[in-house]
């Protein structure tokens, strides 16, 4: 049995094109509504036990970053994660709890929110990466494939980072079932899902960008699970975070556990950290799983060098490397972000 789960998923209210009609539009946001709310039954009936009936503000943390659609994406989790008890149950025509969720404004937001707006270092770690050979192979190898996008769409692509952004659009309008622009077909979903997928993958290359990265949410993970292990979380009756942000975010920390392969997550993907107490031996282990998609049960995640069930102290030694000690020192910021 868990004793603490951690949850990053991702946005999973769509966006799209500003050129779609407004019926379409609807159709979008119904849908992904009811991918977030799936992602949240998900969870109940995989932590139901774990969770119990009854809602009580000590048992979950919910954050979000500064964009409606994450703070639409965290409330639709919650609805789906914590239908009222009978006891519970306040207006007999509707199954709903309000349960609150926290965010900070976007511009003091220096925990979830990209690095690249308040961490000078890993900005120009990134910019070393694109200095790479391994980088610039990946765009001449697909020279004429970016030519061609460019010329599509008569704007630049010439970065992995461009082709990522055209990426998103196009996965976007796809999974809703729309119709894509002729050009389209003969390079989406492949090549461009791969060189979007090379770019996330580019992020979090080397040790540096991994500790910048999803190095600050692991630091904050494990500090909660040693504060559980001693009997010093606060709240002592907590028992879940759940985080709403975005792509980004459940690349970062998969990597930053060494478990991420190059992909771009589908909306409503969800990166699982839990803390279990073994009944036998009173041992902490960490498991991780990955959820990919709200119709999927979740798959375990093995960290190099460790068992499936991971004994906390070997989890903490392993993941060392890409834990911040002092984060605001390392990104030479002007800010305070520790």
């Amino acid at each position: 049995m868990a004793s603490l789960i951690f949850i990053l998923f991702v946005l999973t209210t769509f966006m799209a094109s500003s050129h779609q009609s407004e019926e379409t539009l609807q159709l979008v946001h119904v849908s992904g509504k009811q991918r977030a709310y799936q992602l949240g039954k998900l969870l109940r009936t995989k932590y139901d036990s774990f969770l119990g009936d009854i809602y009580t503000p000590e048992l979950v943390e919910a954050t979000s970053t500064d964009y409606d659609r994450t703070k639409m994406s965290a409330l639709l989790v919650l609805a789906g994660l914590f239908p009222p008890a009978p006891s519970q149950t306040w207006n007999d025509n509707l199954s709903w709890l309000p349960i609150p969720y926290h965010f900070e404004r976007n511009e003091y937001d220096y925990f979830i929110r990209r690095p690249t707006g308040y961490c000078p270092t890993y900005v120009t770690e990134l910019k070393k990466i694109t200095e790479l050979p391994v980088y610039k192979k990946v765009l001449q190898d697909y020279e004429e494939v970016l030519k061609y996008i460019e010329q599509s769409i008569e704007k630049p692509t010439r970065s992995l980072d461009d082709v990522f952004a055209i990426y998103q659009t196009l996965d976007s309008e796809m999974q809703m079932n729309l119709t894509l622009p002729e050009w389209t077909k003969t390079v989406f979903p492949d090549p461009i899902s791969f060189l979007a997928g090379q770019q996330c993958n580019f992020e979090n290359y080397n040790d540096i960008l991994k500790r910048l990265n999803g190095g600050r949410m692991l630091k904050k993970v494990i500090e909660n699970m040693k504060n559980k292990t001693s009997d010093k979380l606060t709240p002592l009756g907590r028992k879940i975070y759940l985080y709403s942000g975005h792509e980004n975010n459940v690349i970062n920390i998969l990597a930053a556990l060494n478990v991420f392969l190059p992909h771009v997550p589908n909306y409503s993907a969800a990166a699982i950290i839990e803390l279990h107490k073994l009944s036998e031996t009173g041992e902490h282990v960490v498991k991780v799983l990955y959820a990919k998609d709200v119709e999927a049960e979740p798959e375990v995640q093995q960290i190099p060098g460790c068992e499936s069930l991971c004994d906390l102290n070997k989890f903490i030694e392993i993941t060392k490397s890409h834990v911040p000690v002092n984060y605001t020192a390392e990104c030479n910021s002007d800010v305070f972000l520790n």
